[in-house]
C-alpha cells in the first residue's frame, strides 16, 4: 500500500551508525527503482521533497489501511511505529500464544536484517494469509514485487503462508451509505505469481547491502526518477548535474522515435536541429520559436473566436477524489465537484465574478449543480480548458441529481474549448512545450502568475485544502483563510481564460 505510516527506522542515521537491518520492504523497492534512491533514503532523507499529491497519496494509504482493518478484523494491531524491536516481540508472542489465533494487522518480521511489515495477516487451517492492501484500483506489476519481499522474509522467519493477496480498491462499487464498505476491497489470488518472483528476493538483498556499504551511487536523472513513483530526491539529485540545453529535445510532444534518432545523431538543444528534421506542424512550431525567442499567435486564432456571442461564461471546476467515498452513491476515485469560478464577461469587455464552494462537509454535488445551472442560464458559450474534464464532471452531475439531468447535460453543448484552438494557435517558448493553463499563463499575463499563490497553487493543494477545511477538528479561523485561499485560486483560472481569449483574438 502506498506510505501508511513513516517508514521502519527512517530517521536519518549518520553512515557509522548503520545497522545492518537497514533494509525493509519500502527500502529493497525504491533500491529497484534506483540504487541512488535508496542511498539517500537510508542517508540524505533532509534532502526529500515531498508535493502535494505525494502527500495526499500518503494519506490515501493511511484512510485504506484503516478500511482494511474494519472489514478484516477483529484482529490485533501491532502498532510501534518507531519502535520495531517492540512490534517484532510483540509479533512473537501473539503468534506463539495458544488458544485461538487471531487476524493480526501490521506485524512485524525480521529475516536476513530485513524488517518487513505485512498489512494483514489472517489465520486459515495450517498457517496464515498474506494480505497486501494497496490503495490502487488494479493489481499492478510492482505491487507482485512487494508481496514478494513480504512473503520471503515472513516464510524465513518460520510462518507457513497458504495463500498471498492482493486486496485493492473496485471502482465499480457505489457506496450505498451508513459506513457499509462491504465490497470496496477485492481481494485476489496472486500466489502463484508471487512464489515466481520470491527467488529474486535474495540477490536483492545482496546487492543492496553492498550498496549501502558504499559511497552514494553516481546515477544520473532519468525515466526511473518517475517509474513508478515519483522520487522525492529528484531535485536533489539534478541540482547536482551539469546544467542541460536550455531547449532541450524533451520539449517536443510525442517526440518518441524522433527525439531518440536526434539524440543518436548527437543533437542534445533542439535550437541545434535542422528544420528539415522535423515533420510535424506542432514540432516546426516549437522549434521555430525556441530559435526566436518570441511567441507564434496564427491569426486565424480570431476567426475562431470571432463568431463566438455574448456573455461568454469562463469556467473552472475543482474537484475531490476520495479513494474511500464518503457520500452514498459515490465511487472510489470518482472526481467529485466542490466548487466552481465563473467570470461572466460582457461585450464591453466588463466582467463579473460568480463562485460556489462547499466546505461544510455534506455532500456538494447538488448544491454546485443547482447553483452553477443559476448562474449559466440557458444559452451563451462557456469558455473552458481541456472540456473533456468539465463535461466528464457535469455527466456524473447528471447521473447523480436525475432532475436536473437535461439541464446539466445541455451545458455540454455549449462549452468551448480553448485548450486545442491555444494548442493550434499559440505557442510561447517559455511555454517548454507544455499547453497547461499554468504553463501558458505567464507568457500571457505574468500578473496572474500561479507562483504568486502562497496557500493553493495548484489542483493537488486545493485537494489537500478541501480536506483539511471540511474536517471537524479544522478550527473557523484556519477554515476561514483555507476558503479565501481555494477561491482566490478557483477565480485565477476563469481569469486566465479571459485573458487567453483575449490575446487569441487579436490574432
Amino acid at each position: 500500500m502506498p506510505t501508511r505510516r513513516p517508514p521502519l527506522s527512517d530517521a536519518p542515521l549518520p553512515k557509522s551508525r548503520l545497522s545492518k537491518s537497514r533494509l525493509s520492504k519500502s527500502r529493497i523497492v525504491s533500491g529497484l527503482q534506483c540504487e541512488r534512491r535508496l542511498w539517500l533514503e537510508t542517508y540524505c532523507r533532509e534532502a526529500m521533497e515531498i508535493d502535494a499529491s505525494s502527500q495526499a497519496a500518503f494519506d490515501t494509504g493511511h484512510e485504506v489501511g484503516e478500511l482494511a482493518r474494519s472489514l478484516y478484523g477483529p484482529g490485533s494491531l501491532i502498532d510501534h511505529v518507531h519502535d520495531i524491536d517492540t512490534a517484532l516481540a510483540e509479533t512473537a508472542a501473539l503468534l506463539a500464544c495458544g488458544g485461538k489465533r487471531r487476524t493480526l494487522f501490521e506485524p512485524a518480521f525480521r529475516h536476513s536484517e530485513v524488517v518487513v511489515r505485512a498489512d494483514v495477516l489472517k489465520p486459515v487451517p495450517g498457517g496464515y494469509d498474506l494480505i497486501e492492501v494497496k490503495a490502487s484500483t488494479t493489481v499492478k506489476d510492482y505491487h507482485l514485487i512487494d508481496c514478494a519481499i513480504q512473503a520471503w522474509v515472513i516464510e524465513q522467519a518460520g510462518v507457513t503462508l497458504k495463500h498471498i493477496r492482493l486486496a485493492h480498491l473496485d471502482n465499480t462499487f457505489v457506496y450505498p451509505g451508513d459506513a457499509d464498505y462491504r465490497g470496496l476491497l477485492v481481494a485476489e489470488d496472486v500466489t502463484a505469481q508471487v512464489r515466481e518472483r520470491i527467488a529474486d528476493v535474495t540477490p536483492w538483498v545482496r546487492r543492496f547491502k553492498k550498496v549501502l556499504r558504499a559511497d552514494e551511487p553516481a546515477i544520473a536523472t532519468g525515466d526511473q526518477c518517475h517509474d513508478p513513483y515519483p522520487c522525492p530526491f529528484f531535485a536533489h539529485c539534478r541540482a547536482q548535474e551539469p546544467a542541460g540545453p536550455k531547449y532541450p529535445l524533451s520539449l517536443l510532444p510525442h517526440g518518441g522515435k524522433l527525439v531518440r534518432a536526434l539524440n543518436e545523431a548527437g543533437y542534445l538543444d533542439l535550437r541545434k536541429v535542422p528544420a528539415t528534421r522535423l515533420d510535424k506542424p506542432l514540432h516546426q512550431r516549437i522549434h521555430a520559436a525556441s530559435i526566436s525567442g518570441r511567441a507564434f499567435l496564427d491569426p486565424a486564432a480570431a476567426r475562431v473566436l470571432a463568431g463566438l456571442s455574448y456573455p461568454r461564461y469562463h469556467l473552472d471546476f475543482e474537484t475531490i477524489a476520495f479513494a474511500v467515498p464518503r457520500w452514498a452513491g459515490t465511487r472510489a476515485y470518482q472526481q467529485i465537484p466542490f466548487q466552481w469560478s465563473c467570470h461572466i464577461e460582457q461585450p464591453d469587455g466588463s466582467f463579473n465574478e460568480h463562485a460556489f464552494l462547499d466546505l461544510s462537509g455534506e455532500p456538494p454535488m447538488r448544491a454546485f449543480a443547482k447553483s452553477l445551472l443559476a448562474t449559466l442560464g440557458r444559452r451563451g458559450p462557456i469558455m473552458v480548458y481541456n472540456q473533456s474534464f468539465e463535461a466528464s464532471r457535469v455527466r456524473e452531475l447528471a447521473t447523480l441529481c436525475p432532475d436536473l439531468a437535461r439541464r446539466l447535460l445541455g451545458l455540454i453543448d455549449r462549452m468551448v474549448d480553448l485548450l486545442p484552438i491555444t494548442r493550434e494557435h499559440y505557442y510561447h517558448p517559455a511555454m517548454m512545450g507544455s499547453w497547461s493553463l499554468k504553463a501558458v499563463l505567464p507568457t500571457i499575463a505574468p500578473e496572474l502568475a500561479y507562483g504568486r499563490l502562497d496557500e493553493v497553487a495548484d489542483g493537488g493543494q486545493a485537494q489537500l485544502a478541501y480536506v483539511e477545511a471540511i474536517h471537524p477538528q479544522t478550527s473557523n479561523e484556519r477554515r476561514a483563510v483555507l476558503d479565501t485561499a481555494l477561491r482566490r485560486y478557483c477565480a485565477n483560472d476563469t481569469l486566465a481564460l479571459i485573458r487567453l481569449a483575449a490575446v487569441l483574438a487579436r490574432g
